[in-house]
């Protein structure tokens, strides 16, 4: 198995999430989906049966639940509302388990800013196994880079590409195909006589491709590479 999405109980825009998905999986879904807590609902909008179900429920239509329970091909996983860790979290660490090699995660961003920070945080987890993972809505499309990422023009989600350090030190970047490039750069806590850590550094957000295709590699470290547009 290779494909999953994992829809969360986060900020989801039901449009864009149906076009997004036939868009990346021509079937019209994954070979696995994750419905996890409340993005049950949202499977419900898209008219989507989900294989696996899992979380505390807490947040979820109880007759929605028992309808979907009722399909003989839905697996449930049910946690106690007093547990370690998101619904996301572990239903990254089932598709992970499960064999995925590539996961899109939906319904992770909204107003839960704790949330937010925690689900970028699962895509270091996926990349420091191999596993690519993104993390989609109407706005961005985020992803961590340990190696090579490649984003054609006609592919691009949105204006902007912005890459931010997300280790103390990224080494040897090099941006192709990009109004800015760079050639062996370095992001480094060296760099900056009042800022003591390059998390945050912002000297490479708001980059634009400006050829057929634009490529990211790095040496050593991770880059956040958010690709963004505004409404």
């Amino acid at each position: 198995m290779h494909t999953c999405v994992i829809i969360a109980g986060g900020g989801f825009q039901t449009k864009f999430a149906s076009s997004y998905i036939n868009q990346i999986y021509p079937k019209g879904r994954p070979e696995l989906l994750i419905a996890a807590d409340s993005g049950i609902e949202a499977c419900f909008k898209l008219n989507l049966i989900p294989d696996l179900i899992l979380g505390d429920y807490d947040s979820v239509d109880p007759e929605l639940l028992q309808e979907l329970l009722r399909h003989q091909d839905v697996e449930s996983i049910q946690y106690p509302a007093d547990k370690n860790y998101s619904d996301s979290h572990l239903a990254v660490v089932q598709a992970i388990e499960r064999g995925a090699s590539d996961i899109c995660l939906l319904g992770a961003t909204g107003s839960r800013l704790d949330h937010v920070l925690a689900n970028v945080g699962l895509l270091k987890a996926c990349a420091d196994r191999g596993v690519r993972a993104v993390l989609v809505d109407e706005t961005n499309r985020i992803r961590i880079v340990n190696r090579e990422c490649v984003i054609p023009r006609n592919d691009q989600h949105g204006k902007y590409v912005s890459i931010l350090p997300y280790s103390d030190e990224v080494k040897g970047i090099t941006l192709t195909g990009f109004r800015y490039p760079l050639k062996n750069a370095v992001l480094s806590k060296r760099d900056y006589r009042d800022i003591y850590s390059t998390m945050g550094v912002s000297r490479g957000i708001s980059n634009e491709i400006i050829d057929e295709q634009a490529c990211i590699t790095i040496e050593e470290g991770n880059l956040l590479v958010i690709e963004s547009r505004d409404l």
